[in-house]
């Protein structure tokens, strides 16, 4: 959006506000001694640069405002953003902002805020209405587990990002010989929770035996090797060898299991994770919803070249 909200104005006003015309007649924006330059000329001129985008901003704008009323919610979302904004650029906020979004003043870039506020709000709303009950009971068979009361003990890679690949690879075998080291102590009788507070490299449970409390269906919770590790487990067992995630290598413990839940009762947590999942991993899946939206309110562009430029962009 950086350029395209200074234009918009001139998209909208350039052919109505000039007070003067040239000697061919067209309106003026611009004169010289002998001749100038006409509003038409200005208008196809931005069209050309920036009049898609300012378009489609104009036109999410309207559509948005007329599907979702403005609320508490949504005014205390900006102002949050705002704020942050202004804390962390503290007296170089308004050139960064225009610098960043675009936008020349905090009016501009509350207005920013907004229309990205109410797209993602639509984003998640058509994310909802495109998951069907195939997805849902696919989900139910393969996904949906009951709560498991689990442990873990994380051994992390050292390595920094500036590290060579070398430099990585052997951290990551360190990482996880280390963590066979844990498995091996474990086979010879050594304790879970001592072992924890010995060598765990997540601190938040180091101390407590790395106990990660129970799982209520939250798969969101865990990176998915770590869960789909867990789930096989037996109950009262340990990982046999370790289980890598982007954290590093675990060893989990599953303390109980408990019974898969009616899909009844979660179906709604079922859903948003389909549909959250949905917006990840499909990379056209922002443009497809917003143009969904476009089409649900008659969207028609009349003007030929802004027309063409959004069908190669959003089809026809």
């Amino acid at each position: 959006m950086k350029k395209v909200l200074g234009v918009m104005l001139c998209l909208l006003l350039v052919t109505g506000c000039a007070t003067s015309h040239l000697s061919n007649g067209e309106e003026s924006v611009v004169e010289f001694n002998d001749g100038g330059i006409s509003a038409q000329e200005l208008y196809e001129k931005l069209k050309k640069e920036n009049g898609l985008d300012a378009l489609t901003i104009l036109i999410d704008t309207e559509l948005l405002n007329r599907k979702y009323e403005k609320d508490d919610v949504e005014d205390e979302y900006i102002k949050q953003v705002v704020t942050g904004l202004k804390d962390q650029w503290g007296d170089n906020f308004e050139s960064n902002i225009k610098s960043a979004y675009g936008v020349t003043d905090e009016n501009g870039l509350r207005e920013y805020v907004r229309l990205t506020y109410k797209r993602n709000k639509w984003y998640d709303e058509y994310a909802l209405s495109q998951v069907n009950d195939t997805q849902i009971s696919d989900y139910e068979t393969s996904s949906l587990v009951g709560d498991m009361e689990l442990s873990h003990i994380l051994i992390e890679v050292n390595a920094s990002q500036n590290a060579t690949t070398e430099e990585k690879e052997k951290a990551e075998n360190e990482a996880k010989e280390k963590a066979q080291e844990v498995i091996n102590r474990l086979n010879n009788g050594e304790k879970f929770e001592d072992l924890s507070k010995e060598l765990n490299d997540d601190a938040s449970v180091k101390e407590n035996g790395g106990y990660l409390g129970k799982d209520i269906n939250d798969r969101s919770s865990y990176d998915e090797n770590f869960l789909d590790a867990a789930i096989k487990l037996e109950v009262g067992k340990y990982s046999s060898s370790p289980v890598k995630t982007q954290f590093g290598y675990h060893i989990i413990y599953k303390a109980s299991q408990g019974e898969k839940p009616s899909i009844d009762k979660v179906k709604d947590e079922v859903k948003t994770k389909i549909a959250n999942d949905m917006r990840s991993t499909d990379s056209n899946f922002n443009i497809n919803a917003i143009k969904a939206l476009r089409e649900e309110y008659g969207l028609k562009i009349t003007d030929s070249d802004l027309k063409k430029s959004y069908e190669d962009i959003y089809g026809e």
